[in-house]
């Protein structure tokens, strides 16, 4: 049967296990109802999983009937800490947690798919290993899995997986070749200085005044230090330091994200920022000290031979006038980059807008934006169809 058709027989029960999922949302590391129904659904549809070790998150095996390689399917299934004001009849039942970016989407592809690949096994050579992951949002979910060493499961030979885009019509779906999504890490800086009363400088050094210098010359880097044809963003986010006009603090504490495109230059920018951070701040007498939180995540960079698999698959599923060749990288970072050191791998656009209807477009991370349910089978029927042809 064409793979579309296979997707579209499951359409209301996909609708269904969405909407559920959508209503119990579930913060990073504590996915643990969506994890039980992802395993209650994996029982049901007589597929094997594989315990390694972690509180949250699902691997699933899908054996084929003939012997070949292995193609690792990945999907996120955690949520956000934002309220949701969809206003739909299956909005959020958790205050202040939602799936504003769709990893709801995600997981019931995920599920589908592994349902129909299960179907269809015999005519595999090669198997499916589904990777249902926890904690992308901030919570190092892919790293996590990497350091219980979901591989020694089994290898993949390839990687791909879907996100959601409310920039692309539903029906369609987008490709990138190359550098798609940014590295994204997170620092903190600490800078000390001698405390002291407002009126008295020659008594004390400043630590705001450090901070504020600091922060000047770190934006050297992007403008005096980088390829100016190599993209990279370094933005400090939060400041935070002393507590009355005249009263001069010991210490400010700032914290930042620096994302670039290339994995060179970031490892550049971080000893450039160590330098000045350090060198700036005892140059103007005090101390400063810079730390990176355990979570960064490498750029997202789309093999060529994968995509490639992804749009032909595409191409025969919905048709090449469906599919929306991305032009421009995001500085956006999304932690599926962690399973490409262990494998060539791909993530594709799901379209996820309706024309004509401004609350499908609003964006992901948006507390407003509404997820056309149409890019269900669209999804699957891609992620399946691309599975087949590779283990052909």
């Amino acid at each position: 049967m064409e793979t579309i058709k296979l997707a579209e027989k499951y359409k209301d029960e996909m609708i269904r296990t969405r909407r559920t999922i959508h209503m119990n949302p579930e913060l990073s590391n504590k996915e643990f109802d969506t994890t039980a129904l992802i395993k209650e659904k994996m029982a049901e549809f007589g597929i094997e999983t594989v315990d390694i070790g972690m509180k949250t998150g699902v691997i699933g095996i899908i054996r084929g009937g003939k012997p070949g390689k292995t193609i690792g399917i990945r999907e996120d299934i955690d949520a956000l800490p934002m309220p949701e004001e969809t206003g739909l009849p299956f909005a959020s039942k958790n205050e202040g947690v939602c799936h504003s970016c769709g990893h709801d989407i995600h997981t019931t592809t995920l599920i589908y798919v592994g349902k129909i690949l299960n179907e269809i096994k015999d005519e595999l050579c090669g198997n499916v290993m589904l990777i249902f992951q926890p904690a992308e949002e901030g919570g190092g979910g892919a790293s996590q899995m990497a350091a219980h060493k979901y591989y020694e499961v089994m290898r993949p030979d390839m990687y791909i997986g879907l996100h959601v885009s409310p920039a692309i019509p539903v029906g369609s779906i987008g490709v990138k070749y190359g550098a798609s999504g940014g590295s994204a890490d997170t620092f903190n800086i600490t800078v000390t200085g001698v405390g002291g009363h407002g009126a008295h400088p020659e008594n004390f050094v400043s630590p705001v005044t450090i901070a504020a210098y600091l922060i000047t010359q770190m934006e050297t880097i992007l403008a005096r230090e980088n390829d100016p044809r190599k993209p990279a963003v370094l933005t400090v986010g939060s400041i935070h330091g002393g507590t009355k006009g005249n009263i001069v603090p010991d210490q400010v504490v700032m914290q930042g994200t620096m994302r670039t495109l290339d994995a060179q230059l970031r490892t550049d920018m971080k000893a450039a920022l160590k330098r000045i951070v350090e060198g700036c701040c005892a140059t103007m007498r005090g101390k400063g000290v810079l730390e990176w939180e355990s979570d960064g995540v490498p750029v997202l960079y789309n093999d060529e031979t994968v995509t490639q698999c992804i749009y032909d698959a595409a191409a025969k599923v919905i048709g090449e006038d469906h599919i929306v060749i991305g032009k421009q990288p995001s500085m956006g970072s999304e932690d599926f980059s962690v399973f490409f050191d262990y494998g060539p791998g791909a993530q594709f656009s799901l379209g996820t807008q309706t024309p004509g209807k401004p609350e499908t477009a609003y964006g992901i991370h948006n507390a407003r934006n509404v997820f056309d349910e149409d890019c269900l089978p669209v999804g699957v029927a891609v992620i399946v169809q691309a599975a087949r042809d590779f283990l052909k």
